[in-house]
C-alpha cells in the first residue's frame, strides 16, 4: 500500500509546479485547498458546502476550501493554509505537506483569479466547520475519475438557461469553477507520461 500512495504523490507531483502561477495581490486574487486524505488504502479529496451567505458570491455552492488573498499572505500557499484554518479547523502546515500548484483559474462571474494548492495527508485530518461551511466531506478521488459521476448543472441567467458540466456525487453537485479545478487535476493525471526513470 506504501508503494502506491508514493506512487500517488508522485503521480501528482508531475502535473504541478512549485513557481506561483501569477502575482499575489489581495482583493484580486484568491487560493483554494486541493486536500487527498488517505483512507483504506484509497485517496479522498475533501470538499465543502458553503454556507448560505448574502454576500457570498459562492453561497451554498459546493467547494475547496479557501478564499481571498490578504496583505498578510506570502504566498498562493500562505493563503490555502490560512484559509483551510479558519473554514474547517485543520493545520495543513502540521497535517499534510504541500506538492506544488495546478496554475490559475480566472472565476468567469467575477474578476478574480484562483490558485489551486494541492496538498496530501498520511490520513484523513479532522474536520471541523466554522460559520462559512455548512458541511464537509471526504469523497473518493476514484469517482470523479468514473464516467457515471459526470452531470450537468443549468445556470439561469435571466430568462436563458445554460447547461454546464457537472460532477454528481451523492447530494453532491459540483459545478463551476471547483468541477473545472476537479477536472483539470483528472485530465492531467490521465494525460501524464509514465515515469520512465
Amino acid at each position: 500500500m506504501a508503494d502506491s500512495r508514493a506512487d500517488f504523490a508522485r503521480a501528482i507531483s508531475r502535473v504541478l509546479s512549485n513557481d506561483e502561477p501569477i502575482a499575489l495581490e489581495a482583493s484580486e486574487t484568491a487560493a483554494v485547498a486541493i486536500i487527498f486524505g488517505r483512507d483504506v488504502g484509497r485517496e479522498e479529496l475533501l470538499l465543502i458546502r458553503r454556507s448560505e451567505r448574502e454576500n457570498d458570491p459562492w453561497s451554498g455552492q459546493i467547494a475547496l476550501p479557501g478564499g481571498r488573498a490578504e496583505k498578510g499572505d506570502g504566498s498562493f500557499r500562505d493563503t490555502a493554509v490560512r484559509e483551510t484554518r479558519e473554514e474547517v479547523g485543520m493545520d495543513l502546515e502540521a497535517e499534510a505537506r504541500f506538492l506544488g500548484y495546478l496554475g490559475s483559474f480566472q472565476a468567469r462571474t467575477r474578476s478574480i483569479w484562483v490558485v489551486p494548492s494541492v496538498f496530501i495527508s498520511d490520513r484523513l485530518p479532522t474536520v471541523s466547520p466554522n460559520i462559512e461551511v455548512a458541511s464537509a466531506r471526504w469523497v473518493p478521488f476514484e469517482e470523479f475519475i468514473a464516467p457515471a459521476s459526470r452531470s450537468t448543472y443549468h445556470v439561469k441567467r435571466g430568462a436563458e438557461s445554460r447547461a454546464i458540466p457537472a460532477f454528481k456525487i451523492e447530494d453532491y453537485l459540483i459545478w463551476g469553477l471547483t468541477e473545472r479545478i476537479i477536472s483539470a487535476m483528472v485530465e492531467a493525471l490521465r494525460q501524464r507520461k509514465p515515469d520512465t526513470s
